[in-house]
């Protein structure tokens, strides 16, 4: 297995943040470095490698005349797998039958007579790089560690392939960015439970046994999934931080970063960005003062009535209110990127 050099924490961290304001204008930062935390790349190969054949495992053939799909996780060290997985195209005559050992079917009869063999590699380049897995790798230690895991004893010694790992597509990228956050990661998780409610989408908080917030996600079929959560908690190790990220998906890929060469380090931090923007704003916003709001009359007279409920709550008098009053509160609070008006008193 690989010795690998154990990198510090703080590396690719943001410094440590005082407030949940401060938090956002590092996030929005033109300097900011955006971290890759999992990879996901499909490419052609063109063939096995002939001594790996019966270390293959999960071998399934679907149905007749569909591709033969196996797979199987390669070591890389203590703390890294690295998963791989082929399709492999098999014959279609019905006269002459694929059979269900993994030898027969990778026999050159029973292979189409152009077969298109796709290989597919799960890593995760912070492992590569940090076996405690504590950190996002940027860009440049992520193209890193898929060059090292191409030679023997790993991915060479199972598949031949000639393209370059630039030009293999992108099926998964997740984007993350930890930031320092002593004294106040919950403060950090609230605001940004809100600012992903501003998505309207269905936002599910995760909390432990003692009510704090552990995990803020949106998941959505359709587009990338965003996470926020305690990144110390979640590995038990490291300063407190709190942990920004987004999963990419296939569908998102294609059509922005087809291939991993298409990756850059402005591309990255732009997208990062523009899918937390709602949260940037909501935590750039937690220090604003009153007279920072730019209120109409009816902007006014909801504010005085959101301040006289506020503070009813707060002395333990609970009213319920009406779905349309609720809605009008809603948006005076979304329009305006805060979490409750007193706060700016």
């Amino acid at each position: 297995m690989t010795q690998t050099q154990t990198y510090p924490h703080t590396q690719n961290t943001l410094p440590a943040c005082t407030s949940p304001a401060q938090v956002g204008r590092a996030l929005s930062s033109d300097d900011l470095r955006v971290g890759i935390d999992a990879l996901v790349c499909r490419f052609r190969i063109d063939a096995l490698v002939e001594n790996s054949l019966e270390d293959w495992r999960n071998i399934k053939v679907p149905s007749f005349g569909a591709p033969i799909r196996a797979s199987t996780y390669i070591p890389f060290h203590e703390e890294c797998t690295i998963r791989l997985g082929v399709e492999v195209p098999q014959r279609v005559e019905k006269e002459s039958p694929v059979e269900s050992g993994w030898d027969t079917t990778v026999a050159p009869e029973a292979l189409a007579k152009n077969p298109a063999i796709h290989a597919r590699v799960e890593v995760n380049p912070s492992r590569v790089i940090d076996p405690e897995g504590t950190r996002a790798v940027p860009l440049d230690e992520a193209l890193s560690a898929v060059e090292m895991i191409c030679p023997s004893p790993f991915l060479e010694d199972w598949i031949l392939w000639r393209d370059e790992p630039a030009d293999w597509d992108l099926y998964r990228l997740d984007l993350a960015v930890d930031v320092e956050t002593p004294g106040i990661t919950q403060q950090v998780l609230t605001v940004a439970e809100t600012g992903l409610r501003g998505l309207r989408r269905k936002v599910i908080p995760y909390k432990g046994s003692a009510g704090d917030l552990e995990t803020v996600r949106v998941n959505r079929k359709a587009r990338p999934n965003l996470s926020i959560y305690d990144k110390a908690l979640q590995s038990r190790t490291g300063p407190a931080r709190v942990r920004f990220e987004v999963q990419l998906d296939r569908t998102y890929l294609r059509a922005n970063f087809p291939r991993l060469g298409d990756l850059t380090d402005a591309a990255l931090r732009q997208c990062f960005q523009a899918h937390f923007s709602k949260v940037i704003e909501f935590l750039q916003a937690d220090d604003k003062a009153l007279y920072d709001l730019q209120l109409s009359e009816a902007d006014k007279k909801t504010m005085r009535e959101i301040v006289g409920y506020e503070t009813l709550c707060e002395k333990g008098y609970t009213e319920t209110l009406t779905r349309s009053v609720r809605r009008r509160f809603e948006d005076f609070h979304k329009r305006h990127s805060i979490r409750q008006v007193s706060d700016l008193l």
